[in-house]
């Protein structure tokens, strides 16, 4: 009988078992792993595009299409790690598109990654900590407390406090490069926010910005103050402070808005205040929503006063899809008034 040391199937035999053992190690390896981090990853964003008449208080009337009636077109993709130990790193990348334009970014100064731009890590009893391009907290907290939500082109909420001007609104951009920030965990509904940047690489300077948001059951509050000081050593300095209180409560059918907002611009000697109020209801298989803003600068050479008033109805043809029509009216002292409207449909993937 022949040994079965130079028997090939034998050895085929002993191969195969080894290389079950080894794919069996490597499977709990990979459960034990599983059991410890998880890794998830996903890519979002809206599609707006609408069609109508643009004309903000004191400027020419246009006909044109439009990609940020509602809530401005965006593209993001995101990828997290969950650790064992409840740390969570993660990364962040959005863009801005055009879709009139077939262009990226809100303007042509915009960078690639124009919305948000920043990596985190992430706890759910210490909080979470980002760095990078970063959506500033004042812009969250009114975008959140009006009632046409984060729409630049029609709430007067939003347009007032960062689309009207240096005299009314805040100085600078809403979102801010070479920014950290920390975010405290959900503490009995409260959560704060701290931001500070040192802003674009030709203005550099030194931001902050601080926000405390109370949210529970139908009622919700939030105070946020911003500071942004820029001085390239050759124009002349910004040095600005501005403050912000809002709130909301749903009354059942309804959902109020409330908002107060001020600034104090040190090197334009000038004082603004804004006050904003607004409502959301169910009206027939849509959602009809009402919001003004009343502004008003105060300075030296300065006496400025603009009141803007939107109406929207959007009504939810499925899950994904919104379409919606859009008005407002815009004044400002010593200005021609702007009617604008527009209808159009939004897209959420």
């Amino acid at each position: 009988m022949t040994h079965s040391k130079n028997n090939p199937g034998e050895h085929m035999v002993t191969a195969m078992q080894r290389a079950r053992h080894a794919c069996v190690a490597v499977g709990l390896g990979l459960t034990a792993l599983g059991a410890q981090a998880q890794a998830d990853y996903g890519y979002y964003g809206v599609l707006d595009l609408s069609y109508g008449r643009f004309e903000p208080s004191g400027l020419y009337r246009e006909h044109r299409f439009n990609s940020n009636s509602m809530t401005a077109t965006f593209g993001g993709v995101n990828f997290s790690y969950g650790l064992e130990n409840g740390w969570t790193p993660g990364v962040t990348l959005e863009a801005f598109y055009r879709l009139q334009d077939a262009q990226g970014g809100r303007s042509n100064r915009d960078p690639l990654l124009s919305r948000n731009a920043f990596v985190s890590l992430a706890h759910r009893e210490y909080g979470t900590l980002r760095a990078g391009r970063l959506q500033t907290t004042m812009f969250n907290l009114t975008t959140r407390f009006n009632a046409l939500g984060n729409s630049v082109a029609f709430s007067p909420a939003v347009r007032h406090v960062f689309t009207a001007g240096n005299l009314i609104g805040v100085q600078g951009d809403f979102y801010w490069n070479q920014a950290l920030s920390y975010t405290s965990p959900n503490l009995e509904g409260v959560t704060t926010t701290l931001m500070l940047a040192r802003g674009e690489q030709q203005d550099p300077g030194d931001l902050a910005g601080l926000s405390v948001l109370f949210s529970r059951g139908l009622l919700a509050l939030s105070g946020s103050v911003q500071r942004v000081h820029v001085d390239d050593g050759i124009k002349d300095p910004t040095k600005e402070t501005a403050w912000q209180l809002s709130g909301s409560y749903n009354v059942g059918l309804v959902q109020v808005f409330a908002m107060a907002f001020g600034t104090h611009d040190r090197g334009l000697d000038v004082r603004s205040h804004t006050l904003s109020a607004g409502a959301s209801a169910p009206l027939g298989p849509g959602t009809l929503s009402l919001q003004m803003a009343y502004s008003q600068a105060d300075g030296p050479a300065v006496d400025r006063r603009q009141t803007t008033t939107s109406a929207a109805y959007v009504y939810a043809w499925d899950s994904l899809t919104d379409l919606y029509v859009v008005m407002m009216d815009d004044r400002a002292s010593g200005q021609t008034r702007g009617v604008s409207m527009a209808s159009g449909v939004r897209w959420r993937f």
